[in-house]
């Protein structure tokens, strides 16, 4: 009998470390490549809530932005201001070049987890469908993108490294905007990446028009190679391209930069008929949301 008893105890224990070593090839696997974790902590009922009516958020936030008479009352417009410090302190984005959006979805990606694309919710909250632009910029990361699928699974769809990598490519000749969204300031707290028509993102009209800050200065500045510029009567594709009015024309008639006004999106960049103007890092400038992603 203790024979018998032993050999169970054997083979329950052998049974315990197969099924340990099975998880952790799992976990091995699932999360393998470029190893990174997203940090992603937020309440599965807050992924829910925010899945299913993240656009009725963002048609809120454009009516409080967008409405002169809350402006013209001090009352109305400092709870708005209050408002708004307080929902960015929680939430908010940074921007990213064409380049670092392709390493981190294709990190992301390789880290084992979910990428997904569906709709832009301003679009949805702001009822303009495009019948000429890309309309399903929205991507998603980790459990917040399983959960878009399970809310919306005629709306939003995976997407492998080629296909993600083709779609940012085309958003970025769009010239849309490449912002990745996270929570609480902590780094690799990544959810979302948003590509933003800048005629259509919600948080830039609401950041340029009242000054709300949704979004952070990613870590470039756009630099103009004045000798290779062609002038803005033969091209200025970049002062029409640019989503914060940034660039102008000089006296001379080559475009100029802002360095202080750029946001280091580099949308300007690949319509540039002189390749005159480039990316360069600012010094010491860093990535928070996108850092454990983005060499």
């Amino acid at each position: 009998m203790g024979t018998v008893k032993s050999s169970l105890r054997v083979g329950r224990q052998a049974v315990l470390a197969g099924r340990a070593v099975t998880v952790l090839t799992g976990v091995i696997v699932g999360h393998g490549g470029h190893g990174a974790m997203l940090k992603q902590d937020m309440p599965r009922i807050a992924m829910r809530l925010g899945s299913r009516y993240e656009h009725l958020i963002m048609r809120t936030i454009n009516f409080l932005s967008m409405r002169e008479w809350i402006y013209k009352n001090p009352a109305l417009a400092s709870r708005v201001e209050w408002l708004s410090d307080k929902v960015m302190s929680v939430t908010n984005g940074e921007v990213l070049n064409l380049e670092e959006a392709q390493e981190m979805v294709a990190s992301i990606i390789d880290s084992g987890y979910t990428v997904a694309t569906g709709t832009c919710p301003c679009r949805r909250a702001r009822n303009q469908i495009s019948d000429e632009m890309p309309n399903n910029t929205d991507m998603v990361f980790g459990r917040w993108a399983d959960t878009y699928l399970e809310t919306y699974p005629g709306l939003y769809h995976s997407l492998g490294p080629a296909e993600a990598r083709d779609l940012l490519d085309e958003f970025d000749r769009c010239g849309f905007i490449h912002q990745v969204y996270g929570f609480g300031g902590k780094r690799g707290a990544a959810y979302v990446l948003c590509n933003c028509d800048k005629d259509i993102c919600i948080p830039l009209l609401a950041q340029k028009r009242r000054g709300f800050q949704a979004f952070r200065k990613g870590r470039s500045r756009a630099v103009i190679d004045a000798a290779a510029c062609q002038g803005v009567e033969e091209c200025g594709a970049c002062i029409e391209r640019c989503p914060f009015d940034a660039r102008s024309a000089s006296s001379s008639g080559k475009a100029s930069v802002d360095a202080e006004g750029c946001f280091g999106c580099g949308v300007c960049v690949v319509t540039c008929k002189g390749h005159a103007t480039q990316l360069e890092r600012k010094k010491g400038a860093q990535l928070v949301y996108a850092r454990d992603f983005v060499s």
